[in-house]
């Protein structure tokens, strides 16, 4: 879609250093011919603009045109002739059989692309909060974007763990990197809201089991990048809930054949390979495609497990006229894993009487038998038109299909005095249907003499959730001490006893406006209207448990002041209203969580958007909080929670990310939450209240082929809220550290080699507070990258 308008200070000078500040600024990707641009000079651009505007004007005079091609790119040509030689003024867009259309600005996507930037941060718009397209500056949220140089750069192939990197972000993954689980949290909540391309998708939509299975282990060779949005979006996503939502951007097809291949290899004999090819099918280039392939194998500092991880990703866009896109996406995805993989691979840390067990990093206490395997589809449909400068229209439909299978046995049950401990055996078969849809219309009105934005649409997604088969047990025992993870693997076939369902339907509306009070205050306003259903059902297809919610009501409201040229404070409030998934001990869903979301701060933009930072305030009150009910289990065997009501949750965070000089990028943030129950005592023992993430990276400007970088993941003290107080302090895991390296040189314009270290002082850590799940050892990995 056309990006909103916003304001650009570029001098007049070359034209090239135009162009390029004008590309930072505006997010896009703009391709011209270095001897075109050579000797020419720009009028530059002052004051506030829309894109094809923008460039238009910077362009003016200059005896070059534009034409869109790509999602977010332009290229730059010699301007058309008439007949009689002279050069025809202004840029053109040449599309269906050549015929030119002044100042035409192609629809994408909500959220600029960051591909070929090779920055850390975007100037460009991001929708993912509030669905306008609104910078980094002008939104009221704090937002981190992990750019596609950023996950480059430290080799993160996953979603786990490049939202590790993410500050705020509090990433717990269990048991194995493949059929553990992943929790994922975010200023003291877990992370629930996921967007796909702009468009909010249920977790089971790409994940397994609750969403725990799957989600961190999603492959990040198909994205653009990865942005996170901390605080309530439940203006766009439904849920209020508090803590983030993680917005997926596709890679899209590019103007030009491009075609990239990746391949790396690291300790314990893991492998990635890559390839990823786009670019336009037809002469007049109205016709692009992009296709990513990926592969990943290897075994683990955890005895006997070994994975497997496949990919594919392709997608291919059409115009059908000069302000009409249609594309049609399908990917799919399998996770293997076996040896021992499951939701947990570590023994308890203590025996029945508090005593410490004597395990570390390499044991498994999963059968060697203990498998995973998840297979993932998805198709998504879409049409966006622009029907003028001001205003255009989107529509997305995405179906999804996860299908998953379980087989373990576990040993990590607190064993007795002489090692004797539970054998926990599982099964389960489980497959997630789930569609969704989005329609969006925004553009600008005029009203008082100013520009203002708006933004209307309708989201909703259903989803169908089948267990035929399930088997639990914990009647056998083992020795822990003397165990060698033998153990005969039982007939599933024969104790598959019941199965169930679940249906889940959720859909809204939502409208929202920016209005420019003055010339440096913005005030945002919205509501979305919310139906929610969920049915339970038993084997015969019956519903035993059925509940609706109908016309709720979300409100958001925020404000934006430019205090300066660069700085601006910032206000936001929302509601909270959050079916929940989480299960009381026989099994009932719990109410949804209401309360509200308060955040309050400063946003900072320097060097045409190339550096942004933020302070953030925020207050969080809950009711119906989901708090872990001690070892209670539902009829399941999953944890079972109880509802909380009255608690808070108060912190603050900083973020800086860009390129404060030129060659020097950097990312990081520091974050401080803390969440209490209605008596004032600390919730969450589990998470870090105190966190800081940090990465750099710097490109000396004498040897310009060469990128060497570091960073390093802190936090606090954690501990068991579970465990009896003495033993809690006793086992808590304390501070610690996690320190990366990255060296990367470019041998040609077309290869590069890099090498990563991670966690390069070999620090040793759990994972988990109850178990002995420890974090990765030392490792390198060494990987080879090629570009034509």
């Amino acid at each position: 879609m056309a990006q909103a308008d916003r304001s650009y200070d570029i001098a007049g000078g070359p034209l090239k250093d135009a162009i390029d500040s004008f590309a930072r600024q505006s997010g896009t990707q703009i391709r011209y011919d270095a001897a075109e641009v050579q000797g020419r000079t720009s009028p530059g651009l002052k004051g506030r603009s829309g894109v094809a505007e923008g460039l238009s004007r910077i362009l003016a005079g200059t005896g070059l045109a534009f034409r869109q091609t790509g999602g977010n790119g332009f290229t730059l040509d010699a301007a058309p002739q008439s007949a009689d030689g002279a050069i025809q003024l202004g840029p053109v867009r040449v599309a269906g059989e050549g015929t030119a259309t002044g100042g035409y600005d192609r629809p994408v996507s909500g959220t600029a692309l960051t591909e070929h930037s090779r920055s850390y941060t975007s100037a460009g718009p991001i929708a993912a909060a509030t669905g306008l397209g609104l910078t980094l500056r002008e939104t009221p949220q704090s937002i981190t974007i992990l750019t596609r140089e950023r996950l480059d750069q430290q080799g993160i192939t996953t979603l786990g763990d490049a939202l590790a990197q993410a500050p705020g972000i509090f990433y717990q993954p269990g048991g194995s990197s493949v059929g553990g689980y992943a929790g994922l949290n975010s200023r003291g909540y877990a992370v629930t809201s996921i967007m796909l391309d702009g468009v909010p998708i249920p977790t089971s939509a790409v994940a397994g089991y609750a969403a725990l299975q799957g989600l961190g282990t999603l492959n990040t060779d198909v994205y653009d990048s990865i942005t996170v949005v901390r605080g309530a979006t439940g203006l766009l996503t439904g849920a209020g809930d508090p803590s983030a939502t993680v917005a997926l951007t596709r890679k899209r097809p590019t103007d030009t054949l491009q075609a990239i291949a990746l391949a790396s290899y690291g300790r314990w004999d893991q492998v990635h390979a890559m390839v990823d090819l786009g670019g336009p099918l037809n002469a007049q280039g109205t016709v692009r495609a992009r296709a990513v392939g990926s592969f990943e194998d290897g075994d683990s500092w955890k005895q006997g497990y070994h994975y497997r991880k496949y990919v594919g990703y392709g997608i291919i866009e059409a115009d059908l006229s000069s302000r009409t896109l249609s594309s049609l996406s399908f990917d799919f995805g399998g996770n293997n894993g076996r040896g021992g993989a499951g939701p947990y691979t570590g023994y308890a840390l203590t025996d029945v009487d508090g005593n410490p067990t004597p395990f570390g990093r390499r044991d498994n206490a999963q059968a060697e038998w203990s498998r995973f395997r998840d297979r993932r589809i998805g198709v998504t449909a879409a049409i966006e038109h622009n029907f003028d400068e001001d205003w255009r229209a989107k529509l997305v439909y995405n179906h999804n299909e996860v299908k998953t299978q379980q087989y373990f046995g576990l040993a990590a049950d607190l064993p007795d005095a002489d090692g004797f401990t539970a054998l926990h055996l599982r099964s389960y078969r489980i497959t997630n249907k789930v569609d969704s849809v989005g329609a969006k219309l925004d553009g600008a009105y005029y009203l008082f003499g100013r520009r203002h934005e708006l933004v209307a649409g309708f989201n909703g997604s259903w989803t169908d959730e089948d267990t035929p088969d399930w088997y639990r047990s914990f009647a056998s025992t083992v020795n822990v001490y003397t165990w060698n993870r033998q153990f005969p693997e039982p007939d599933w076939g024969s104790l598959y006893g019941f199965g169930w369902g679940t249906k889940v339907s959720q859909y809204g509306a939502y409208v929202a406006t920016r209005l420019r009070a003055t010339e440096t205050l913005a005030i945002l306003g919205g509501l979305r209207w919310s139906n929610w259903r969920t049915r339970d059902l038993d084997e015969t297809g019956a519903a035993y448990d059925d509940r609706k919610y109908r016309n709720e009501i979300t409100p958001y409201v925020g404000a934006v002041l430019d205090v300066t040229p660069n700085l601006s404070a910032y206000a936001s409030y929302t509601s909270i209203f959050n079916p929940q998934s989480s299960r009381d001990v026989e099994g009932r869903l719990l109410d949804p969580e209401t309360g509200s979301n308060i955040e309050a701060g400063i946003k900072g933009e320097w060097f045409d958007g190339r550096l942004n930072a933020s302070a953030a305030v925020f207050q969080v009150k809950k009711d119906n909080l989901a708090v872990q009910d001690g070892t209670n289990l539902t009829p399941t065997g999953d944890q079972a929670y109880v509802a909380m009501d009255d608690t808070k949750g108060r912190g603050w965070e900083v973020e800086v990310s860009g390129e404060p000089i030129e060659g020097w990028s950097i990312q990081g943030g520091y974050t401080r939450v803390r969440t209490r129950d209605s008596a004032g005592a600390r919730l969450n023992g589990e998470m870090p209240e105190h966190m800081v993430k940090l990465f750099t990276s710097w490109t000396p400007a004498s040897l310009s082929q060469l990128t060497v970088g570091g960073g390093v993941t802190w936090q606090s003290r954690i501990y068991s809220p579970w465990m009896e107080e003495a033993w809690a302090d006793r086992y808590a895991q304390k501070s610690y550290a996690v320190v990366n390296a990255m060296v990367r040189y470019a041998i040609s314009e077309q290869v590069m080699v890099t090498l990563n270290a991670n966690n390069l002082f070999d620090k040793v850590y759990r994972t988990d507070v109850d178990v002995h799940d420890y974090g990765s050892p030392r490792s390198f990995v060494a990987s080879v990258r090629a570009q034509f």
